[in-house]
């Protein structure tokens, strides 16, 4: 035995010292590394076996067992949280255009400001646009008056049917280019859209308003989204209304939210689907912050749960622990094969089997990877 470990330590280590490496020489490691984890478990077999002779034989033995703590066994609800990466969206954030442009002659708010619906946010030069209104209004005017006249002619049969259709024709025509311009004069008055802040006003006094160009953004915290990409396996675990919890990084603060809307395409680039998060209260929330979503897909009221410290693997990659067996004075580590569920922060969900853990089990804690199974072990004092 003594000899084949050398064998296996020396092959190891010259290997460790060639260059660049394939693919069988990575499964030749991987089949070195099992073999030496095999001789490892039998050589815990045999330390075992003589560490129980000696428990029965050996006066002196209890001051060389190993100490241990122990960690008692209870059922308890265990939630699973897959976690994704948000951002917030605002649902009344704009964008302020002038439909007709002009100078900026004034700027009426500060940024930061609280405004009302309505409220101008800046004053544009529309003098050439209010001569021609006033133009307009007087043709309108003169428009109607004739369409009067000519309408009682009408009725009286004096004149012609094609004077009178030519009058009223001519009366709307006015009333309609007065109307255009009248609404082009209250699309050029940049106001706010509703009751908001005024996050940003981006021309100076001077500068020409364009219609392609936005004026102000008015922002209105309170209800937000966040938007965010779930894995296709997810679509199964997420439904309309489920609780949600957001964390923001930066502030650490931890906020409610509910599922409301579930995406029905999945992008073919990276297999997710867009879920949309409602937030009532987002007045700590800013458009395009980044959240940090989780998103409970596994609820257990009763489960066996354990700290993952405690959940070793042998050479096979099966799981197990270790649970004290106490009879009389003597108390021993018997290992249990287990099947890991879940996992989430630093906990194992086991699975109820024939043979293994029914959760009334206390296991050894502190000292579990010095200990082999069937091996003699003393208590730490009040553990």
């Amino acid at each position: 035995m003594r000899n084949y470990l050398y064998i296996l330590f020396a092959t190891a280590f010259l290997s460790a010292c060639g260059g660049a490496v394939n693919e069988a020489e990575i499964a030749d490691h991987r089949s070195k590394r099992d073999s030496l984890k095999q001789v490892r478990e039998e050589l815990n077999g045999l330390i075992a076996e003589e560490e129980a002779w000696l428990a029965k034989n050996d006066p002196d033995l209890k001051s060389s067992l190993p100490t241990v703590t122990t960690y008692a066994m209870n059922k308890r609800p265990f939630a699973h949280y897959t976690e994704a990466h948000g951002t917030v969206k605002a649902d009344e954030n704009a964008l302020i255009y002038s439909s007709t442009g002009g100078e900026v002659r004034r700027i009426l708010v500060k940024q930061g400001q609280n405004v009302r619906k309505g409220q101008l946010i800046v004053d544009i030069d529309t003098d050439v646009l209010r001569s021609n209104i006033a133009q307009a209004e007087t043709n309108a005017k003169l428009a109607r008056d004739v369409f009067q006249r000519q309408a009682k002619l009408w009725e009286q049969q004096i004149g012609s049917e094609l004077q009178y259709l030519e009058a009223r024709s001519r009366k709307e025509a006015a009333e309609a280019q007065l109307s255009a311009l009248q609404e082009q004069l209250r699309n050029a008055q940049v106001a706010a859209p509703f009751d908001g802040v005024v996050d940003e006003v981006f021309p100076n006094v001077g500068d020409m308003a364009s219609p392609m160009q936005p004026v102000a953004r008015v922002v209105r915290l309170g209800k937000a989204s966040i938007e965010c990409d779930l894995s296709e396996d997810m679509l199964s675990k997420v439904a309309m209304n489920d609780p949600v919890v957001v964390v923001l990084p930066e502030t650490r603060d931890t906020l409610q939210a509910t599922i409301d809307q579930i995406g029905q395409f999945i992008n073919p680039n990276n297999r997710t689907f867009k879920v949309t998060l409602r937030m009532e209260n987002g007045t700590m929330l800013r458009p395009n912050q980044l959240a940090n979503v989780r998103i409970r897909d596994m609820e257990v009221d009763e489960a066996l749960v354990v700290p993952s410290r405690l959940v070793m693997e042998n050479a096979e990659g099966k799981s197990y622990v270790y649970v004290l067996d106490s009879q009389g004075d003597e108390s021993r580590a018997k290992k249990v094969f287990v099947k890991v569920l879940s996992a989430q922060g630093g906990e194992l969900m086991l699975a109820r089997e024939d043979g293994g853990l029914n959760g009334t089990e206390t296991l050894i804690d502190q000292g579990s990877r010095l200990v082999v199974h069937d091996q003699a072990v003393q208590l730490v004092k009040g553990a």
